[in-house]
């Protein structure tokens, strides 16, 4: 290398410093004009090229970033970091066949590399392609056997594919790991629910409460067990919490009148029945059924001639 290259060396390493530097500050513009700088004295410098594509991404100009990384993996054919960042950006756009062929390279290139299991498994995911999912997240487990928020993925992914057996494995390991984790334990109380263990279920989903009371979600499910354990004084205590923040959720309301019907206070269930009915036309199974079990709580009442035309209704074929 002679005098000349050595100067020019120089010359763009100092730009290149000088854009880091204002890219720190959140000068991207000024970053910029210091790349551009220094791509007039080499205009295919690698160098250059990816920290001009790590500028524009880190500006949000998410197409010219990309193509940098593009024109940087066409010039050294090999390009990991060009790699790495070109599946990151088509991941975003949500241009998944060409997020797919950059992992498929990058993977034969650096096998260790978490980027590839991981946005495959995303991609499959989002493909509902679940089978091919748990395979790249076991993949991806391998690595890192111990993340949980990756076994937590696999955990709802065996959950929708109805291996609840294996599901509660897997959310049992993240306990192991990471015992105070309000969201596995808010998962294993679902599936359990699902696997008919009604009283795991609620000691479960009662401990996720009591790590994080923000899953105001699982109070409504807390509910429907205590409701259909028959303790209904606790139902009704955790449904109300629950409606204290979604008020017009209708499938809960209809177990608050559930519980008032357990808790014989007719006129109570009488009145959310009839809110149900006026204002929740698109919901009709919900409908339907607060109408037979309206009907049946005025047939008690011995207010028989309502409770036939109420019958009378529900079983109308326009609800």
């Amino acid at each position: 290398m002679d005098y000349n290259d050595i100067a020019k060396t120089l010359e763009i390493l100092k730009d290149v410093v000088n854009a880091l530097e204002n890219a720190d500050k959140g000068d991207f513009d000024k970053a910029l004009e210091y790349l551009e700088k220094a791509q007039k004295v080499d205009k295919n410098n690698p160098l250059v090229l990816y920290v001009k594509g790590i500028v524009l991404k880190l500006k949000g100009d998410v197409e010219k970033a990309e193509k940098y990384f593009e024109h940087l993996e066409n010039i050294e054919k090999t390009s990991l970091l060009s790699l790495g960042n070109l599946i990151c950006l088509t991941f975003v756009k949500g241009e998944y066949e060409r997020t797919l062929k950059y992992i498929d390279k990058l993977s034969k290139l650096s096998k260790s590399c978490y980027l590839s299991p991981f946005h495959k498994a995303l991609i499959y995911i989002e493909f509902s392609e679940y089978d091919k999912a748990l395979e790249a997240i076991d993949e991806f487990l391998k690595t890192y056997p111990n993340l949980t928020s990756i076994l937590r993925q696999k955990a709802i992914i065996l959950e929708n594919l109805g291996k609840l057996d294996e599901a509660l494995e897997c959310i049992n390991k993240i306990l192991s790991i990471k015992k105070d984790d309000a969201h596995a334990w808010y998962l294993k109380g679902r599936i359990l629910k699902k696997l008919g263990k009604v009283k795991e279920a609620l000691d479960a989903l009662k401990m996720a409460i009591n790590l994080n009371e923000n899953l105001i979600h699982v109070y409504k499910d807390i509910a429907y067990l205590e409701l259909a354990n028959n303790n209904y004084e606790d139902a009704l205590n955790y449904i109300n919490k629950y409606l204290e923040k979604y008020p017009n959720d209708v499938e809960a309301k209809f177990y608050l009148a559930l519980i008032y019907e357990h808790l014989n206070k007719m006129d109570d269930a009488l009145k959310i029945y009839d809110d149900i009915i006026n204002k929740n036309e698109e919901n009709g199974l919900i409908v339907k059924s607060s109408m037979l079990n309206k009907a049946r709580i005025l047939e008690k009442l011995g207010k028989i001639e309502e409770a036939v035309e109420t019958y009378n209704k529900a079983f109308d074929n326009n609800i």
